[in-house]
C-alpha cells in the first residue's frame, strides 16, 4: 500500500473512493456531536493500492472539490460527514456508499457485527489491528503509527465496499438508494431537543424518593433477585423459577389471593421508579445536557442510527430518546418542549401496524375496516362479540392485545397473561380471530413456515435464525415491523428532501409510528398541513392497498399529544 501525504488528484466519475476521518480528543459520550475534538487526518483510498492522507484542515475543500464525482465511500457516514461539516460545506449526494448500512441492509438478522474490523473478516478474511484506535483520544499531533492505522482502515474500506457491490440484490441496493441514503441525510440535519431542565430534576427527585419510599416499605431488598425469590417463595408464589417482570406478572395473574401478589407488585413498581430516576435522572443531565446561544435554551441532542435493528427499525443513543418512558405517564415528555417562539407538532401514524398487517395478509375484511377510518379494536369487538363496545371498554385493550398479538404469534398463554383471562378464554378468542379473519389466519400460516429470509413490502430482506426458538415469532412480526419502519423513515426523509421553508429542518425526534417537529408558531398550521400529507402519500406508496392516516397534534411539549 502506497500512502502519499498529499491532496488526491480529481477522480473519474463514479470511482469508488474510501473516505476515513480521524480526530484527536473527541468526547467519547457524545461521539455524534461535532462540539470536541480536533481534525488529526483525512484519509483517502483511490484503488486497491493508493491512499493519500491530508493532515492540513484548510486541503479539504480542495480534497472534496477534485472527490466530487466520484462514490464516497465511508464505514458509518453520518460521523465522518457530521464531523466534515464543521470545515467543509458537504451537501446531500446520491452518489455515497456506506459499508456499514449497505451490509445491515444485506445482511440483517443473519449477523449480529458490523464493526470494520468485522467486515473485513467476513469479505477479505484480514483481521484488522485496531489498537491504535484509543490513541487518538489523548493524542495532539500523528504518529507514523497513527497514520498507517488511518490509512489502512480506508484501504480496506474502499475493498469492502468493491466485494459489496458484485453481489448486492437489486433490491437492497433500491431500500438504500431510495430509503436508508435519504433518510441518513435527515437524520444527519436533525435539530437538538429543547428541555426544562428544571422540570426534569424536579421529576426525577420524585421518582428517586417514589422507589425509596416503596423500598423501605418491603421487608427485603426488592433490588436482590435471592431475597424476592425467597420471600415471595414463602408468601405464597410457589416454584419461582425467577424474578424478572415477565416472570412476576405471571405469577401474579396465577396466584391473586396469595400475600406475595401486593408484595410483587410493589417490587415491580419500586423497579420502574428506581429504573426511571437513575435511568432518567440527574445522571442524563449532566452527560448529556448542552446550552444554545441562539436560543438560550438547554438543548439533548441524541444519536439517531438509521438501521438499529435487523428489521430495519432505527435506534437512538446518547442518550436513547426513543426509550423515554412514555405509556403509562407523559412526565417525562412533558419536560421537552418547544424553543423560544415555536411550537412542537407531534405527528405520529394511526394504526400502522394493524395497517401494514392489513396490506400484507391482504385479508378483505380488515382492509376493509382500516379504509373504513374505523377504530380497528373496537371493530374487531363487533365481529368477536357480537356488539357494539366504546372506547372506554375494557374489552377494546384486551382486543388491541389480540390484533397486535397476533403479528408475532402471541400464544394463549400470553394473551391470558396479558389481560388476566384464563387460557382457554384467550384461545378462543385466537380462534375466533383467526375464523373472522381468514387472511390473516392464512398470512400467518405461511410465515410461520418460512425458514430462510422474510422480506418488507419495500423489499428490504431480514434473514432468520432458523435454529432460533423464535424463529416463527420473527417470520410474523418482522416484515410488519420492517415495514412499518421503512414507511416512517421514507416520510422523515421526504420531508427533508422537500424542504422549503426559510430555517433549518425541524425534526427533532421520531419515535417508530411518531416524528416530532419544532416550528415557528406562526408556520404551524402550514407545516402541519404538509407533514400529514407527506406522511400520508409515503404510506400509501409503502402499502396501497390501504389508508393510512397520520395525526397531528400542536402543543408546547411532547407531552401534546395523550
Amino acid at each position: 500500500m502506497k500512502i502519499l501525504r498529499e491532496v488526491p488528484p480529481p477522480q473519474p466519475k463514479n470511482n469508488f473512493v474510501a473516505i476515513d476521518l480521524e480526530m484527536f480528543g473527541l468526547n467519547p459520550n457524545q461521539l455524534h456531536r461535532p462540539t470536541s475534538g480536533e481534525f488529526a487526518c483525512l484519509s483517502i483510498a483511490t484503488d486497491p493500492n493508493t491512499v493519500y492522507v491530508v493532515t492540513d484542515k484548510e486541503q479539504l475543500y480542495q480534497t472534496y472539490i477534485n472527490l466530487t464525482d466520484a462514490v464516497h465511500c465511508f464505514h458509518h457516514a453520518k460521523f465522518d460527514v457530521t464531523h466534515l461539516r464543521r470545515w467543509i460545506g458537504y451537501p446531500p449526494r446520491k452518489r455515497l456508499w456506506d459499508t456499514m448500512l449497505i451490509e445491515r441492509i444485506m445482511w440483517g438478522g443473519y449477523f449480529d457485527l458490523y464493526a470494520l474490523d468485522h467486515l473485513a473478516r467476513r469479505w477479505l478474511d484480514i483481521r484488522l489491528n485496531k489498537s491504535q484506535q484509543k490513541t487518538f483520544e489523548n493524542a495532539t499531533e500523528l504518529s507514523e503509527e497513527q497514520i498507517l492505522y488511518a490509512a489502512m482502515d480506508a484501504s480496506v474500506t474502499r475493498q469492502i465496499a468493491v466485494e459489496q457491490r458484485k453481489v448486492i440484490r437489486k433490491k437492497d441496493f433500491i431500500v438504500w438508494r431510495d430509503i436508508d441514503l435519504p433518510a441518513l441525510w435527515a437524520y444527519m440535519d436533525f435539530q437538538g431537543f429543547a428541555i426544562n431542565v428544571a422540570e426534569w430534576k424536579a421529576l426525577a427527585e420524585k421518582n428517586e424518593n417514589r422507589a425509596k419510599e416503596i423500598e423501605e416499605g418491603l421487608p427485603f431488598n426488592p433490588r436482590s433477585p435471592k431475597q424476592v425469590k425467597d420471600y415471595l417463595s414463602k408468601k405464597g408464589f410457589k416454584r419461582l423459577t425467577s424474578t424478572g417482570e415477565e416472570t412476576l406478572n405471571k405469577f401474579i395473574t396465577q396466584y391473586p389471593d396469595v400475600p406475595a401478589r401486593e408484595l410483587a407488585e410493589q417490587v415491580l413498581e419500586c423497579r420502574k421508579y428506581h429504573t426511571r430516576s437513575s435511568r432518567y435522572g440527574f445522571k442524563f443531565i449532566e452527560k448529556y445536557l448542552e446550552h444554545d446561544i441562539q436560543f438560550d435554551v438547554d438543548m439533548i441532542y441524541c444519536d439517531y442510527h438509521t438501521i438499529g435493528a435487523e428489521t430495519g427499525r432505527t435506534a437512538s443513543s446518547s442518550p436513547n430518546m426513543q426509550n423515554i418512558p412514555a405509556r403509562d405517564t407523559n412526565d417525562f415528555r412533558n419536560c421537552f418542549i418547544a424553543r423560544p417562539d415555536n411550537v412542537l407538532l407531534v405527528c405520529d401514524y394511526s394504526q400502522q401496524e394493524p395497517g401494514v398487517s392489513a396490506h400484507l395478509s391482504q385479508d378483505e375484511k380488515l382492509i376493509d375496516i382500516i379504509n373504513s377510518g374505523q377504530d380497528i379494536y373496537i371493530s374487531v369487538a363487533k365481529n368477536i362479540f357480537n356488539e357494539e363496545i366504546k372506547k372506554g371498554d375494557n374489552r377494546r385493550k384486551t382486543m388491541k392485545s389480540l390484533v397486535l398479538g397476533t403479528n408475532y404469534g402471541l400464544s394463549p398463554w400470553g394473551l391470558a397473561s396479558r389481560e388476566n383471562i384464563t387460557k382457554a378464554e384467550a384461545g378462543k378468542l385466537i380462534n375466533k380471530y383467526f375464523r373472522t379473519f381468514p387472511g390473516v389466519a392464512m398470512w400467518v400460516g405461511r410465515q410461520s413456515k418460512r425458514k430462510d429470509y422474510v422480506e418488507t413490502a419495500m423489499g428490504r430482506r431480514i434473514w432468520l435464525n432458523r435454529y432460533s426458538g423464535q424463529v416463527e415469532r420473527n417470520a410474523l412480526n418482522a416484515p410488519i415491523q420492517g415495514t412499518a419502519a421503512d414507511m416512517t423513515k421514507l416520510a422523515v426523509a421526504r420531508l427533508h428532501q422537500n424542504w422549503k421553508y426559510p430555517y433549518p429542518f425541524p425534526v427533532v425526534a421520531t419515535v417508530h409510528d411518531e416524528i416530532v417537529l419544532d416550528v415557528p408558531k406562526k408556520h404551524a398550521q402550514k407545516v402541519a398541513s404538509f407533514v400529514k400529507k407527506t406522511m400520508e402519500d409515503v404510506a400509501q406508496e409503502v402499502c396501497p392497498s390501504v389508508i393510512i392516516k397520520a395525526d397531528v397534534v400542536i402543543g408546547s411539549t411532547w407531552g401534546a399529544k395523550e
